[in-house]
């Protein structure tokens, strides 16, 4: 805990490391604050913050917004700071290189940029690079670069301490770019060094004039709530303040649940410590001393034994926090931007560990102060007698967890679909998390009387599992918390396996499939705005060029790059509506736009029985319905597959990605369209075709807004005209985008004007990035700057197994030492009974086997306890989202419930001493 919050807190930048990553030892700098009248004011943060601070106006048609290089106060020298795109020669493709212009090694830049090796550039054709720019182009100092801009030698490698040294980036000066390519660079920032202070006064007039400031006076010193007037309520709180929070809370969560776990622990052998001292203590007892003295002996061992594990755990974990700290600072990682020692809170954990030995130690001491000294004399020891409050307790408590959480069921079902459900959440988390806490609580209450149940008839066990069972229903005090303990742990893995899963399975299930898995798709026409595009051109209204493609030579090159079993598909098809949009690319107005590029787009009609029943929320009322699922649900569509294809068996097996039917094929034959999804077919079986004016309706104000942006989202289509097909529901293996299918002989006779649109290509393996970065090297003469766009389809992550695997490792480490030291425990705790089994003959595998038996007892009914108080809160929270997947991951959870206490069975046999040595007292009894 020490060493998360040494590492937590150096993760987090003060007022001070903010201002110098950001603004170096400038005053601010200024930037558009994008409002629509003068009113809008920014947060006290600047471009750090959170949005405006007052709610939004109405806008003013008259304002016009000040550029910020126009405002400058006078008293201040600007450094102008602006980025810029330039590309670099790879091979026979060209990459984009992030450029930074400015004057970076401005003494005013101190803190935000350093200079790492090298020296400033003396001249014009000499630059400075970032380490991982160095990295990227496998440069060194002193030798060369080639721009879009030029040549330069790296004179020095710079690092941006905001970034770190991954980023790779190159620093140049204005007077370094040509004129034509700093007219594309990006609005310039202008960075002001000065004596004056910029205040939340000076803030105020810049916001005026629709410029916002970020300040080094304002950042370091926020103006009082009195200074900020009417505008209090609404500034957006500081990021620092609401990351610490949830540093807290989550660092709350596991504290609780490691001291929940090391206390118990704990009891379970301050409890063995105590009946080991329990002749001496009686003894003490005996001579007059009180109760409280008895306890007070007891529980100076958990105060001592607290305060030297607090004390050793804070110590070492601060120090291997400021290595790691210290260490990846050197590396260039911009994760840690200064080392921040927390001195406080260490000392408050090493208090932690005195209250939690002795906590743990209260209890023992409090049994054995209880117990008689005549009884304590005795020789041999009875068994703990159960608490009946304590079982009626826990079935109490599992009842109130159960009605939290019934509960919060309840008040998430009503207001499910409602326009302000949100409002509710805090209630309905608030009861599953105070469910989740009472439930654990419950089953360790539960535990004693569990541990009866389960061995009340062991008589059929062998005789390890016997005895194991009977010592664990005789000696509750130290089985009962070493289970409990093991539960502790079992219910953070259970929770989250179930809990990432569950994540996983919902971020596959919107994945957004461009084409199957190992495919991508090459357009075999695009339109080319750099003049760079090769193969056959013809002009365009709007002046850019579209470009043709030849497959020929581009598949020569896949299947070379690839290998020959590399598939590729010539798919032809109706016109997409993204065809009819290329006016407004252009940022010519609708009215010319259309006019230059008239076009129809092909789609099918949806019927109206068969659309998806929204909710007030925008999401499905039945998320089961079929008729929100599939192909063109809830998707943007066009990956430039055509939204009616066209072409034969072997094209449609590749969009499927399998053997299409016969039923299909003979559709195909027939004259008839293969529907990718359901919802589009007739009640007789047809399925009813249109054409229409993607750009219908849509003004120079509103240009860019496709009417395809969803079968849930998309208006009524103004159909041009219709005609019925024959149709089959055949869909495909992944929820690709496009409507249908249809033979060539079918497009001519419904006279739709079909076009070779796309290269589909399937490799066996999902390429590499490095492979994907030579096959565009290797395209870029065929498809100019197309061939950046290409992309294998490589699904939605499949890193689930291991992140889930990995918490079973985590689970299963703290699991094995919990159930290991309770068995060693045990073994101590039974040294007498060991030595009067050897006595009488008993074989020596008997005492490895005991261990072993009472590591798999303790390990697997934990275990079990654990994974279910962890996975009903998880699914009970999951289920009141609406749509969500639940995912209970069982290979997992079942190697956590019976491999972790098998494997640990074995450990303890194989590393427990079968022969004990004896005492001449225990030889004699």
């Amino acid at each position: 805990m020490s060493f998360a919050a040494t590492v937590g807190m150096s993760m987090m930048p003060t007022a001070a490391e903010t201002v110098a990553m950001e603004l170096g030892q400038t005053q601010g700098r200024l930037s558009d604050l994008h409002a629509q009248n003068a009113v809008s004011v920014q947060p006290i943060q600047g471009d750090l913050g959170f949005g405006f601070a007052v709610p939004a106006q109405e806008p003013d048609d008259q304002f016009v917004p000040s550029a910020p290089l126009d405002v400058v106060p006078s008293g201040f020298t600007v450094i102008p700071w602006q980025t810029l795109g330039l590309t670099s020669p790879v091979g026979k493709a060209s990459v984009e290189v992030q450029t930074v212009v400015t004057d970076a090694l401005n003494p005013a830049f101190k803190g935000k940029y350093v200079l790492l090796g090298g020296r400033a550039p003396d001249t014009s054709d000499e630059a400075l690079g970032s380490p991982g720019l160095m990295e990227r182009f496998a440069l060194k100092i002193g030798e060369k670069i080639t721009t879009s801009a030029g040549t330069f030698t790296i004179a020095g490698t710079l690092r941006t301490t905001i970034q770190g040294d991954g980023e790779s980036v190159l620093f140049l000066t204005q007077e370094q770019i040509p004129a034509p390519l700093l007219a594309g660079a990006s609005a310039i920032t202008p960075y002001l060094v000065g004596q004056d202070p910029l205040t939340w006064a000076d803030a105020q007039e810049f916001n005026t004039k629709g410029v916002m400031v970020t300040s080094r006076n304002l950042l370091l010193e926020p103006p009082s709530k009195a200074e900020l007037g009417s505008n209090a309520p609404y500034m957006a709180e500081d990021w620092r303040n609401s990351t610490l929070v949830s540093f807290i809370l989550m660092g709350s969560l596991i504290g609780v649940l490691a001291l929940m776990e090391v206390g118990l622990l704990a009891g379970a052998a301050f409890a063995v410590g105590a009946r080991k001292q329990q002749r001496d203590l009686a003894l003490l007892a005996a001579s007059g001393a009180e109760s409280s003295m008895v306890r007070a002996t007891v529980t100076a061992s958990g105060l001592w034994l607290g305060l030297a594990g607090g004390i050793v755990g804070a110590v070492a974990g601060s120090i291997a926090a400021v290595v790691t700290v210290l260490v990846m600072q050197t590396k260039g990682g911009a994760e840690f931007p200064g080392l921040h020692l927390m001195w406080l809170p260490t000392l408050g954990l090493m208090f932690l560990g005195v209250i939690a030995g002795v906590v743990a130690a209260m209890i023992p001491a409090r049994a054995v102060a209880k117990q008689a000294t005549l009884a304590a004399l005795k020789s041999g020891r009875t068994a703990e007698s159960p608490s009946k409050w304590t079982t009626r307790i826990g079935l109490t408590l599992l009842v109130l967890s159960a009605v939290a959480m019934a509960a919060s069921g309840v008040v998430a079902f009503l207001v499910r679909g409602q326009e302000f459900a949100y409002v509710w959440v805090p209630l309905t988390s608030g009861l599953v998390i105070a469910g989740a806490v009472v439930l654990i609580i419950a089953l360790i209450c539960l535990t004693g009387r569990i541990v009866d149940l389960l061995t009340a008839r062991t008589s059929w066990l062998p005789i390890p599992l016997r005895l194991a069972a009977r010592d664990s229903a005789r000696n509750k005090g130290r089985t009962v918390p070493a289970v409990a303990a093991v539960l502790a742990a079992a219910t953070l893995s259970g929770a989250l396996m179930v809990g990432t899963a569950s994540a996983m399975q919902a971020s596959s299930d919107s994945h957004m499939w461009q084409y199957n898995l190992h495919q991508t798709g090459i357009a075999l026409e695009y339109q080319d705005d750099t003049g760079e595009g090769s193969g056959s051109q013809t002009a365009s209204p709007n002046a850019s060029k579209i470009v043709s493609v030849d497959p020929a030579p581009v598949t020569a090159v896949l299947k070379d790059m690839l290998g020959s079993g590399t598939s590729t598909d010539i798919l032809s098809g109706s016109p997409s509506a993204q065809e009819c949009w290329r006016g407004f690319d252009k940022g010519l107005s609708a009215d010319t736009a259309k006019t230059a590029a008239p076009c129809v787009s092909w789609a099918l009609a949806e019927p109206v029985e068969n659309r998806c029943e929204l909710a007030v929320d925008l999401q499905p009322k039945d998320v089961n319905d079929w008729r929100c699922q599939g192909s063109m649900s809830n998707t943007n569509y066009g990956f430039g597959i055509p939204p009616i294809a066209v072409g034969g068996e072997k094209e449609l097996s590749a969009l499927l990605g399998r053997q299409p039917s016969s039923a299909a094929l003979q559709t195909l034959a027939d004259g008839g369209i293969v529907v990718t999804n359901r919802v589009y077919l007739q009640q007789d079986n047809t399925a009813n075709l249109i054409t229409f004016d993607p750009t219908a309706g849509v003004t120079s104000e509103d240009t860019g807004v496709s009417p395809l942006n969803g079968r849930y989202m998309r208006e009524e289509l103004n159909a041009i005209s219709s005609m019925s097909l024959p149709g089959i529901v055949e869909a495909p293996e992944k929820r690709l985008s496009f409507y249908g299918f249809v033979s060539p002989e079918t497009a001519v006779k419904l006279g739709m004007p079909v076009k070779e649109r796309l290269l589909l290509v399937t490799a066996l393996t999902q390429p590499s990035q490095a492979e994907t970065d030579k096959i565009r090297s290797a395209l870029t003469p065929y498809l100019g700057s197309q061939s950046g766009g290409i992309y294998f389809e490589g699904g939605p992550p499949g890193n689930v197994a291991t992140i889930l695997w990995l918490i079973v490792i985590g689970g299963a480490l703290i699991t094995l030492s919990a159930a290991g030291i309770t068995a060693g425990l045990a073994l101590a705790d039974g040294r007498n009974d060991h030595a009067t089994l050897a006595s009488i003959g008993a074989d020596t595998g008997l005492r490895k086997a005991l261990a072993g038996s009472q590591t798999l007892m303790t390990a697997m009914l934990g275990t079990v306890l654990g994974l279910f108080a962890g996975a009903v809160p998880v699914i009970v929270v999951l289920s009141l989202q609406r749509g969500f997947p639940i995912v209970l991951p069982w290979l997992q959870i079942g190697a956590l419930m019976l491999l972790v206490p098998l494997f640990g069975a074995a450990a303890a046999w194989m590393f427990t001493k079968g022969k004990l040595p004896m005492t001449r007292r225990q030889t004699l009894a």
